[in-house]
């Protein structure tokens, strides 16, 4: 039977187990091989035998990841460590982020997964060094919402089996070794010692030696807002482009009369163009943009040296086979598919053309594929876009491949060789005006956020995203552009009329929460900025908001100005239109959030929602005695949002309407909250406990939660079931999902 029957069959089975939300016991695999090897008895059922014999290899290989995984019984453990750094560090605003091979406990010796650890205020670090720390694991878990990056998903497809807090270390064996990451350590730092000592652009290392870290925040912002973040990793353009040049001229040294080289000069430079290709993909990592690039690369080659000329889809759908084959997990990560994706419109977009259009046709036009063509893998990954991004890689792309990286190649080898470093100063000046430039048209217009439009919605504008770059876009324009507009149409519901959404966000160790009815929405607080500047605002709740089709919001109310709540405030309404913003302790916020002060016994009304602000301390009370608290939905049927409220102010407003069967438990469960006096007054059905896995606060107290459940209150918390989301009306209140198990896969905690 014909590759193009088996290779799609093939590629549909190593992705399938990706939608699981559990793995099925290794019995199944066995059941499923022996109806594989009798399916392939028939030659009209070998594709679906080619689907089974794919999907136990991923089952199996997922399965052998899943065991690696860091045991129950250390979760949350303060132990003593010992093990090699493993890569590049990376270095945060308060520490050292780093990867920790070949651990294993020092008291018992039990050997651990590939560990991601954090030290906090640590010294720098190198690969190949051999540690013992003291630590605190814990299983590789992260915060579920709707529309966010999925940190687990990208955990699994690192390999990463366990998470860790450096509490102290003490350095045991510097590397004895030089390995593939001790070269790109010893390159790294070579490099940057000698462009920090020409006062030169350390930001061209990202491109030298894949060191993203070099790459700033503003920076990274810059980039998005132009389109051009794939322009600063070692990508697949880069890898390609790098190996055709070697093969170029490695074929023009060796050609015929030149050099008493008897064999065609395809045998030599095939395979050092290979090798080269390999090389420049190992300092990015190997990661999948550069593995796509290195695999047709080598596809080609080989198909050269036997004198084959391979279409281009054939080594497409090869490299694609291979991949995944190696790596069933890769399409968890969006750098496998926008990579993939990318070389596809390209085939699709300048298919058959290439011979009867000029160069600059040619140019543009693959510019515009690009742009239309990854859209919807943008919005599929809650990726922001750019209007500008056709127009600046027209000049940016040929910039960095011509201006900074074949001289920044040369001059790193130079410089690694004992040479002059003026042409690594060269490329690292260019580089530095091309980030001149992006910045300025980055003043211009900010990066687009949409929300994701539902998959109905996303396959119709897939479809028209393809029929506009396909050779049949002058036949179907404007049917294609109607369908293309499904993607900028959130189908998102909303509440009934007289229906309040109360949805809880999950933002670790803070609070956000979203009142939707009808037609205006709400949201009460917006989590934390973290030390380290990691924004919860930024990374969690706009786009939890933009995916339940949100634009703007009526109320920003922030219960108090502790970062946990107010945190986030800023770049939520950097990000979307807010109409207003209320505050306890308005007078500690940013100027910049215009916040007025809660006024208690302040009413309105929305689509037949009543809200009301039931308490707000004036000073010169203690911070979380400040908090706004607010009431919304019917009496007796709403919800209580208190803040960070303590029991003295939980007593002081005992004489107002608390009634309601959701209550968001005062100061995430704190022992110094949640008295039986407001238990009893608000009368509950539900508590949700907003606080993060682990924390060291130990919220919510046992004691409080043991306090909730013997006044008959069924407790809910962010951290085991992320973002949960009820409803109410006058006829009561429901639970309607918990997102953890709305979107469980396999990987998931």
């Amino acid at each position: 039977m014909k590759l193009a029957f088996l290779l799609p069959a093939w590629l549909t089975g190593l992705l399938l187990p990706l939608l699981l939300p559990g793995l099925p016991e290794l019995f199944w695999l066995v059941v499923l091989l022996i109806v594989a090897g009798l399916l392939t008895l028939s030659a009209k059922a070998r594709p679906l035998a080619v689907l089974l014999l794919a999907m136990c290899w991923a089952l199996w290989i997922h399965h052998q990841q899943l065991g690696e995984r860091l045991a129950p019984d250390l979760e949350g453990q303060r132990l003593l460590v010992e093990g090699r750094v493993h890569g590049l560090p990376e270095p945060t605003t308060n520490g050292w982020r780093f990867q920790l091979r070949d651990a294993r406990l020092v008291d018992s010796g039990q050997g651990l997964p590939l560990l991601r650890a954090h030290w906090f205020a640590g010294p720098p670090l190198a690969h190949g060094e051999l540690w013992r720390f003291e630590m605190t694991l814990r299983r590789p878990a992260g915060m579920s919402n709707p529309g966010t990056f999925d940190y687990e998903a990208w955990l699994y497809a690192q390999g990463i089996g366990g998470l860790a807090s450096v509490r102290s270390g003490e350095l045991l064996v510097a590397p004895d070794s030089l390995d593939l990451h001790g070269l790109r350590t010893h390159w790294r730092d070579r490099l940057a010692q000698q462009l920090q000592a020409r006062d030169a652009d350390t930001r061209l290392l990202a491109l030298l030696v894949g060191d993203r870290s070099v790459l700033s925040n503003a920076d990274w912002q810059v980039l998005q807002a132009t389109g051009t973040s794939h322009l600063m990793v070692i990508s697949g353009l880069h890898v390609g482009m790098l190996a055709a040049a070697a093969f170029a001229l490695i074929g023009l040294v060796f050609r015929p009369g030149w050099l008493p080289w008897r064999w065609p000069s395809l045998w030599l430079a095939a395979p050092l163009a290979m090798l080269v290709a390999a090389l420049y993909a190992a300092l990015a990592g190997f990661a999948v943009p550069t593995q796509r690039a290195m695999l047709m690369v080598v596809l080609v080659l080989l198909m050269r040296l036997v004198y084959r000329q391979p279409g281009p889809w054939q080594v497409w759908w090869l490299a694609l086979a291979a991949v995944l084959t190696l790596d069933p997990a890769a399409p968890l990560r969006a750098g496998f598919w926008l990579s993939f994706m990318a070389v596809g419109l390209l085939l699709l977009g300048l298919g058959g053309r290439l011979l009867i259009k000029g160069w600059w046709w040619r140019w543009g036009r693959s510019q515009w594929v690009i742009f239309i063509g990854l859209w919807p893998w943008l919005l599929l990954w809650s990726m922001p876009g750019s209007l500008s991004a056709p127009l600046v890689n027209l000049w940016a792309i040929p910039w960095v491949s011509m201006l900074v990286v074949p001289p920044g190649m040369l001059g790193a080898l130079l410089v690694l060789l004992g040479g002059p470093d003026w042409l690594l100063v060269l490329a690292a000046w260019s580089l530095e005006a091309l980030f001149f430039c992006l910045g300025w048209v980055a003043q211009w217009q900010s990066p687009v956020n949409l929300g994701f439009p539902g998959w109905l919605n996303w396959s119709i504008g897939l479809l028209a995203c393809l029929l506009l770059v396909s050779p049949l876009a002058p036949l179907l324009r404007i049917p294609a552009l109607v369908c293309l507009s499904a993607l900028v149409w959130p189908a998102t519901p909303r509440p009934a009329e007289g229906q309040l959404w109360v949805t809880v966000l999950d933002v670790g160790q803070g609070l956000s929460v979203l009142l939707q009815t009808r037609e205006h929405a709400l949201l009460y607080d917006a989590g934390a900025r973290l030390p380290s500047g990691f924004d919860l605002g930024e990374a969690v709740v706009h786009p939890a908001l933009s995916r339940f089709g949100l634009r703007r919001l009526d109320t920003l109310l922030l219960s108090h100005a502790d970062s946990d709540h107010a945190g986030g405030a800023l770049a939520v309404t950097r990000r979307m239109q807010v109409d207003r913003v209320l505050a306890g302790e308005h007078e500690r916020l940013p100027a910049e959030l215009d916040a007025s002060a809660c006024q208690p016994g302040e009413r309105w009304e929305w689509n037949g929602v009543p809200f009301e602000v039931l308490y707000s301390a004036p000073p010169p009370a203690p911070p979380n005695e400040r908090s706004c608290v607010l009431r919304a939905g019917p009496v007796g049927r709403g919800v209580v949002l208190p803040g960070d409220l303590g029991i003295r102010g939980e007593y002081q407003m005992l004489g107002r309407p608390l009634a309601a069967e959701l209550l968001l438990a005062p100061h995430h469960g704190s022992r110094s909250s949640s008295s039986y006096a407001l238990i009893r007054a608000v009368a509950p059905r539900w508590v949700v406990f907003s606080a993060g896995r682990n924390n060291r606060y130990n919220h919510p107290h046992p004691q409080v939660v043991a306090r909730y459940q013997e006044l008959q209150v069924e407790p809910v918390y962010t951290a085991g079931s992320g973002a949960v989301r009820f409803a109410m009306d006058e006829h009561g209140t429901e639970l309607i999902w918990r997102w953890r198990e709305h979107a469980r896969r396999f990987w998931h905690e």
